[in-house]
């Protein structure tokens, strides 16, 4: 598709083409790069260090990229850079095997990645607000692009093997860049004393912070183990690979109605509600007995992602101060995807190996998300939701 015509595309089909285009190119490799660290050799201490980058970068660098970004309306070109940038750290990562060679790629990449979350989702969400459209219509294009170029891909690598996939993306990602330009553009960002006063001066936007911090974390504490609660189960790599295609495809329809549920209900109560469908799946997954039981939590845990996913970045998106959608986005992003992995796994693995297994990690999952529930049932009953933002 030329540059011409994707821009003369509805704003909905722009959204939907770029998440399907990249979370379809994520799909190439995010599932198989630390299987390929395995194999060449790599100790499962140096792959849990790679494994920390990416939360390490969205809480410390992802944030303040983004706010640049948004005071000087450099959005669209900032995000093209760094997925073109992030074509290229993963071509440089394909090129060694030694782990020293390959420390500095993974620290680039994981720098270059950490800004595009939240600064693409600002740019799409905020598309959604402007022209009235359904932002879940869009995102679920990017839940069904990595589901199926994951499991397509699992085939490919199975018959070729791994190299070739850091190539694949590289060039992928490169293509993908084009497209991020195209997106509509935010007005810039008015100047201010403190970069981040505005956001935090709204006590909704630091509600949705924290609670992000609990959703992700239990998110990141519970994914971290599946894999391995399916392993014990007996149901091998077949189902192990199952898990994350069920996952990914039982987002897309709640990520579809949600706004007909917030509609209905309200945003903030379809997130509240996301929440507890995320304990719902955790409480499944510690109390599996078996690998079909297993796939029906993560489709149950896929489900309630999408609808608080979408639900969360849809507030932050109406909320945001004018021309900081990328910096709230960015900074929900850095309490939820950056200091929850960085405190919850960690934790996670202690509690495993004094359990001696994942079944207690999967309750605690279970108590943080209804812990954020909890605070967003609190915070709608004191009304805080209904003060106008700044």
């Amino acid at each position: 598709m030329t540059k011409r015509v994707f821009s003369q595309l509805s704003p909905v089909m722009r959204g939907a083409i770029y998440y399907f285009a990249f979370w379809g190119v994520v799909g190439v490799y995010i599932p198989f790069m630390f299987v390929h660290f395995k194999q060449i050799g790599l100790t499962g201490t140096q792959i849990g260090l790679f494994a920390t980058f990416m939360p390490l970068m969205m809480l410390t660098t992802a944030p303040f990229v983004a706010n640049y970004a948004d005071r000087f309306r450099l959005r669209r070109v900032i995000l093209a850079v760094c997925i073109a940038l992030l074509g290229i750290s993963l071509a440089w990562i394909g090129l060694f095997n030694e782990f020293w060679l390959i420390f500095p790629a993974m620290l680039f990449m994981a720098f270059v990645r950490s800004p595009i979350a939240g600064i693409g989702d600002g740019l799409v969400a905020k598309m959604a607000v402007m022209h009235g459209v359904n932002f879940g219509a869009m995102r679920l294009w990017g839940s069904l692009g990595f589901a199926s170029v994951a499991a397509i891909s699992g085939v490919f690598w199975q018959k070729y093997g791994y190299s070739p996939m850091f190539w694949v993306t590289c060039i992928g990602f490169c293509a993908i860049a084009s497209l991020a330009l195209l997106l509509d553009e935010e007005v810039a960002a008015p100047q201010q004393r403190s970069a981040w006063r505005p956001l935090l001066q709204d006590p909704a936007l630091r509600v949705i912070m924290f609670t992000a911090f609990l959703m992700a974390g239990s998110l990141a504490m519970s994914g971290t183990f599946e894999g391995i609660m399916m392993d014990y189960l007996g149901g091998g790599g077949v189902f192990i690979g199952l898990l994350l295609g069920f996952t990914g495809i039982s987002e897309i329809p709640l990520m579809r109605s949600a706004p007909r549920l917030a509609t209905r209900f309200g945003p903030e109560r379809t997130f509240m509600f996301g929440c507890l469908v995320i304990a719902l799946a955790h409480a499944a997954y510690a109390t599996a007995w078996s690998p079909e039981v297993l796939l029906g939590g993560a489709m149950i845990r896929g489900a309630g992602f999408g609808l608080s996913f979408v639900m969360m970045v849809t507030i932050v998106a109406r909320r945001a101060p004018e021309g900081m959608a990328a910096s709230a986005q960015s900074a929900v992003s850095a309490a939820g995807w950056g200091l929850a992995p960085l405190i919850g796994i960690p934790i996670s693995g202690v509690l495993y190996d004094l359990t001696g297994g994942p079944q207690v990690v999967f309750w605690v999952s279970v108590a943080m998300a209804i812990c954020a529930a909890c605070v967003m049932g609190i915070s709608i009953a004191r009304g805080v939701f209904d003060q106008k933002s700044t």
